[in-house]
């Protein structure tokens, strides 16, 4: 009886290629991989549409550094300024966090900001540019009102104070 390979995808790290832009979202991604056999890719932008989509057999099966140039062409040229997501994964589909690494880069495709990026076990990532919005929301620390409402007390008393000691005469 042939025994079957384990297989496992391990992410090291991710970057945006050189070609990514508005047309294209192609990432460069550094792996381990050991009988992978599915990669899948998808872009996406902040209004929720779906940029390019594509599950295959991978030629990564067997494969350890960075592979440059993981293509994710763009169906259509997104406008100017557009955030876009460019997510991959390499391992097996169904994809489990035990065999399957995945990549995700979140940036503005003219200046090529990167905005958020993630690279790690399947499940570690956000997929899309809806989640990696809701997620750098997320980071973005506010005050309930009541705390605003301490804080600008405290703001207030500090400036009539600075002012009452800006007010004196000198002895």
């Amino acid at each position: 009886m042939p025994l079957r390979a384990h297989a496992s995808a391990t992410a090291q790290g991710v970057a945006l290629n050189a070609a990514a832009g508005c047309a294209d979202a192609s990432l460069n991604l550094t792996l381990t991989t050991n009988a992978a056999s599915r990669e899948f890719w998808q872009a996406t932008n902040a209004a929720g549409n779906t940029l390019a989509q594509r599950e295959q057999a991978t030629l990564l099966s067997n494969f350890n550094g960075t592979f440059n140039n993981f293509q994710i062409g763009l169906t259509a040229t997104e406008p100017p300024n557009t955030r876009i997501a460019s997510y991959a994964y390499v391992g097996s589909t169904p994809p489990s966090a035990a065999d399957t690494a995945e990549f995700f880069v979140y940036y503005n495709c003219t200046t090529r900001q990167i905005l958020l990026s993630c690279f790690g076990p399947y499940g570690t990532c956000p997929r899309t540019a809806v989640q990696a919005e809701a997620a750098l929301t997320a980071a973005i620390p506010t005050l309930s009102t009541g705390g605003l409402v301490i804080t600008t007390l405290v703001l207030t008393a500090a400036a009539l104070a600075a002012l009452q000691r800006k007010s004196r005469p000198a002895s």
